[in-house]
C-alpha cells in the first residue's frame, strides 16, 4: 500500500472515529413511560373553641401547594446501539450502571447539544423565564440557590445554578436539578443528575432521579421534552 493511501484510510479512521464520539456522547431523545400524576391539596382545616372573656393564645402553621413548579422522578435504563436507519439492531451495549446519567426535561426540542449553545440560566433571561418565576417565595431565584459547574458525558457549564430535592421528609444531598438554556431554541433546560438506586422524596422508594422543573403556565399544561445522557 503506498504511503498517500495509507494516510487518506488514516485520516477517513480518525473522522469516523471522532463522529461516533460526538454522537454517542450527546444526549438523545428518551423514551417515557409516565405514571400517576399526584398532587397534595393541603393541610386539613382544624378549629379552635373559646367563649366569651376568654383570651387564647393561637400559634397557627400551614403549607400552600406551589402552582410554579413540577416535579419528575423514576428509574433511568437504556444503553448503546449499533443500527440501521430504521432503528434495527447490529449491536447492543447495555449500561450496568446508570450514576453520571443526565435527564434533561425542556419545554421545547433542543437542535444543538454543544458546549457552546447550552448556558446558565439565571433571573436576567426575562425572555425565557415566565414572569411569575421572578416573584414570590418559590421564585427562580429562591430555588436554585446554589452555583457549580454543570458536567456531563459531553458538556461543561460553569457558573450553573442547581437546587437539590427532597429525600425521606428533609433536604437531600443526591439529587441535583440545574438550570440550562438553549439558545439556538430560546428553550429552558433542567437537567437532573442520576444517581443508581438512591432513596427518593417517597419513605421506603428507591429511584435513580429526582428532577424539579419550571412550569410555563399557572392556567394551563406544560409539555416537557425528554432527553437522555448516559455516563
Amino acid at each position: 500500500m503506498s504511503v498517500k493511501y495509507f494516510v487518506f484510510g488514516l485520516l477517513v479512521a480518525l473522522v469516523l472515529v471522532i463522529s461516533y464520539a460526538q454522537v454517542q456522547a450527546a444526549p438523545t431523545g428518551a423514551t417515557t413511560t409516565a405514571g400517576t400524576q399526584e398532587r397534595w391539596t393541603g393541610t386539613s382545616v382544624s378549629s379552635v373553641t373559646t367563649e366569651g372573656g376568654n383570651v387564647t393564645e393561637v400559634n397557627v402553621s400551614g403549607y400552600s401547594v406551589t402552582d410554579k413548579w413540577a416535579g419528575f422522578y423514576g428509574q433511568i435504563s437504556g444503553g448503546l446501539r449499533l443500527a440501521d436507519s430504521s432503528g434495527t439492531v447490529f449491536y447492543e451495549w447495555s449500561v450496568s450502571n446508570v450514576s453520571g446519567s443526565v435527564v434533561y426535561a425542556c419545554n421545547g426540542t433542543v437542535s444543538d447539544w454543544s458546549n457552546s449553545n447550552i448556558l446558565p440560566l439565571n433571573v436576567s433571561h426575562t425572555n425565557l423565564l415566565p414572569s411569575f418565576l421572578l416573584t414570590g417565595t418559590d421564585s427562580f431565584n429562591y430555588t436554585f440557590t446554589n452555583q457549580e459547574t454543570f458536567t456531563s458525558a459531553s458538556l461543561s457549564v460553569a457558573n450553573t445554578n442547581y437546587t437539590t430535592t427532597w429525600q425521606g421528609g428533609s433536604k437531600g444531598s443526591d439529587f441535583k436539578t440545574y438550570a440550562l438554556r438553549s439558545v439556538a431554541d430560546t428553550a429552558l433546560i433542567w437537567a437532573a443528575k442520576a444517581k443508581e438506586n438512591v432513596n427518593s422524596f417517597k419513605a421506603g422508594v428507591t429511584v435513580d432521579y429526582q428532577l424539579l422543573a419550571g412550569v410555563m403556565s399557572l392556567s394551563g399544561n406544560t409539555q416537557y421534552y425528554f432527553y437522555l445522557e448516559l455516563p
